[in-house]
């Protein structure tokens, strides 16, 4: 693995890190520092996913801005994000304008991730190398779960502290990405366009839209069923999600090769026959079995559907492989990221009045419907 590679992925471990502290500390603080309900929980979404809606327009400012700074840039806002969550979080207001800012560095870091991945490893082996990024960022989720465990579970600091260690994390990641060589996309830079869309991308587009109704469902109910219905906590959740990573160190590089094996089409099917089992699995449990059987099976559920967003990077690989022209990838997952981002700032309000008003299993039976949609519609993809 040549040098430029290691240094790209080692920025993809260190964001790994900071994103499971985030995702683990977000949902307690809260439930349990601020009071919030599954509703507001729900519609909070909303923000979140501002800048994943933004993402085209992001990525086309990008796009004419050296990769090697593109990806310093998105560290930096970051390290703010995480000293603004430290000292300036008094309120729940305050809380939602740095997560903003933290998710704004976080979407944009995707595009810049994937597409230097592949350019600096070759198009032969698309699939091998997000793979990489799929388990690098697995042994930062390991880092992060750590980090929350042993300050929070171990040390019984508060969460400013959590969030200081965040920020020390993500700093050294600012100069890696500066030390990357400067010839990366250097030829598509200033012909670059801001904007792209083509008909021949449509199917991508598709793709992307119900994998941001898939995802939403899952990154927002699946924890929040934890944390309100079982009583858990950060450190819990981030055991869950260390488990997950340890397991995806191993596993992910294997769905790279299955992907280059056997192609995006086949790979993304069974994607969506193991959400509908999944999603089935979720809406019976915690009805069917007793509170601590059903607390065991929630957990491994989280773990297996942790390691199956990780097949979503053969949206990536399908697009590399039709692209027209490799100045359009970015701009391309920019507006793919826009369309995702726009059903998940809507499906989490729609499963908050769902979750209220009918009940938990509601929620995770449209997680269902989605998988099917989404198995006949990658069905129409060229073998």
């Amino acid at each position: 693995m040549k040098t430029p590679l290691k240094k790209l992925l080692f920025t993809v471990l260190l964001l790994g890190a900071t994103s499971t502290i985030f995702m683990s500390v977000m949902p307690d603080y809260l439930s349990n520092g601020l009071g919030v309900d599954g509703e507001v929980r729900g519609a909070l979404e909303v923000p979140r996913e501002l800048p994943g809606f933004l993402l085209v327009f992001i990525a086309g400012l990008l796009v004419k801005i050296q990769r090697r700074k593109a990806i310093a840039m998105v560290f930096f806002v970051a390290f703010l994000a995480f000293l603004g969550f430290a000292f300036l979080t008094n309120s729940l207001l305050r809380f939602v304008l740095f997560m903003v800012v933290w998710s704004s560095a976080m979407h944009a870091f995707l595009p810049l991730r994937d597409t230097t991945a592949i350019e600096l490893a070759g198009e032969a082996k698309r699939g091998w190398v997000l793979g990489q990024v799929g388990a690098y960022r697995s042994i930062g989720l390991i880092l992060g779960t750590a980090v929350v465990w042993i300050l929070m579970s171990q040390l019984k600091t508060d969460y400013e502290v959590t969030w200081i260690v965040g920020a020390i994390i993500l700093l050294p990641g600012i100069f890696i990405a500066l030390s990357l060589p400067s010839s990366i996309a250097e030829h598509d830079r200033t012909t670059a366009k801001r904007f792209v869309f083509r008909k021949k991308y449509t199917l991508f587009y598709l793709l992307c839209m119900l994998f941001g109704a898939r995802k939403q469902i899952f990154l927002t109910f699946a924890p929040w069923l934890l944390v309100s219905v079982f009583k858990q906590r950060a450190p819990q959740l981030a055991l869950a999600m260390g488990v997950s990573a340890l397991i995806g160190i191993y596993l992910k590089p294997v769905f790279g090769k299955m992907i280059d094996k056997f192609g995006e089409r086949t790979v993304l099917m069974a994607d969506a026959v193991l959400i509908v089992v999944l999603s089935t699995a979720y809406a019976v449990v915690p009805a069917l079995a007793s509170p601590a059987t059903a607390l065991v099976l929630l957990y491994c559920f989280f773990v297996m559907d942790e390691l199956l967003f990780s097949l979503s990077m053969a949206r990536t690989t399908y697009l590399s492989r039709i692209i027209e022209d490799k100045s359009e990838m970015v701009p391309t997952m920019g507006l793919g990221g826009t369309i995702d981002h726009i059903v998940s700032m809507a499906v989490p309000v729609i499963g908050g009045i769902l979750w209220v008003k009918v009940g938990s299993w509601a929620v995770f039976a449209m997680a269902g419907l989605v998988a099917v949609i989404t198995f006949f519609t990658v069905s129409t993809m060229k073998r």
